[in-house]
């Protein structure tokens, strides 16, 4: 059977356009917290919204929501305007999360999952499954009053995978997880997308967005600085190679590559911004002669790329 149509489907799918922003401005008062915010969010991915505090990505999370309405520009969510939007289609994860602590951790599911009108004969079912995918079956049947700060966390990302929700928005998923629960989130998280389902992550914990994430905004002041994969974002940094032996043909290549380059015997190390003249490097040694022992390139981490960003855009 052939299964290319079924891959062509798929692929379709995951182009479909999820969260979709123009010009979308927000004043509070004089204050402006949005600053024609254009941002794409396609389905099937995890986005990372990235920035510094005060840079308005709560503002634009309620947004989202339908908390608050925008002062200029267009903003739909699966298709709809956030004020018309069927709500069991999203799960939100509020970054501190307030439950009854005389409830317990089924019980707090089995309130929200009735309030999301999920069919009384499928309640048992979702429930045990989202435990269990949380690694938090021992603990559903205890008071939240005697949870850490780190279940509690769980209980609200289990509370996400109820129903069939389509798009997930997570403010700092991993608050009060250790690192075998932030692990857990990834994988759940890498798991939701291979289902079809959208995860919008908010978080200033940049390695481990670098790790989840698909594509990332970076948002500052208002406004979106970058939008991309992190390695879209990311500048090479430099390149480390070792020949053989360096010859005058060689180096005269090296150096018109990079007039400041570090030689150091057969070991050199310099930097070449332009991508196409990178790729040429190597074979235009070989041309001179010269015989590559080593060659790595290093890249900006998305923590040096947010601060580049972020440093540059502050001091225009």
């Amino acid at each position: 059977m052939d299964d290319s149509s079924g891959a062509l489907n798929l692929a379709f799918v995951r182009m479909e356009t999820i969260i979709q922003s123009a010009g979308l401005t927000k004043f509070y008062g004089q204050h402006l917290a949005l600053d024609q915010l254009q941002i794409e969010v396609r389905r099937g991915e995890i986005f990372g919204f990235l920035g510094p505090n005060g840079a308005g990505k709560t503002t634009f999370i309620k947004l989202m929501l339908g908390f608050i309405k925008p002062s200029d520009g267009s903003l739909s969510i699966l298709g709809q305007s956030p004020t018309k939007l069927d709500r069991s289609q999203i799960g939100y994860l509020p970054e501190k999360i307030v439950i009854h602590p005389f409830l317990t951790g089924r019980e707090y599911l089995q309130y929200q999952a009735a309030l999301n009108g999920i069919p009384r004969n499928q309640l048992g079912v979702q429930i045990d499954s989202a435990l269990k995918r949380l690694e938090m079956m021992e603990a559903a049947d205890r008071r939240i009053s005697t949870y850490s700060k780190g279940m509690v966390q769980r209980i609200g990302v289990a509370n996400l995978l109820l129903g069939d929700r389509q798009l997930l928005l997570l403010d700092e998923p991993n608050s009060g997880l250790d690192p075998i629960g932030i692990a857990l989130i990834r994988k759940i998280m890498s798991e939701l997308r291979d289902e079809g389902r959208t995860v919008f992550v908010n978080s200033h914990q940049l390695l481990e967005v670098e790790k989840a994430c698909d594509r990332v905004a970076i948002l500052n002041k208002g406004r979106v600085v970058a939008q991309g994969s992190s390695r879209e974002l990311s500048a090479a940094r430099g390149i480390r190679l070792e020949l053989a032996e360096l010859n005058a043909a060689c180096e005269q290549v090296l150096k018109e590559h990079d007039m400041n380059c570090k030689i150091n015997g057969n070991a050199v190390e310099l930097s070449i911004p332009d991508a196409e003249k990178e790729r040429q490097l190597p074979a235009k040694l070989v041309a001179a002669g010269g015989r590559i022992l080593h060659y790595s390139q290093s890249q900006e981490s998305l923590e040096e790329v947010f601060q580049r960003l972020v440093q540059s855009r502050d001091a225009a």
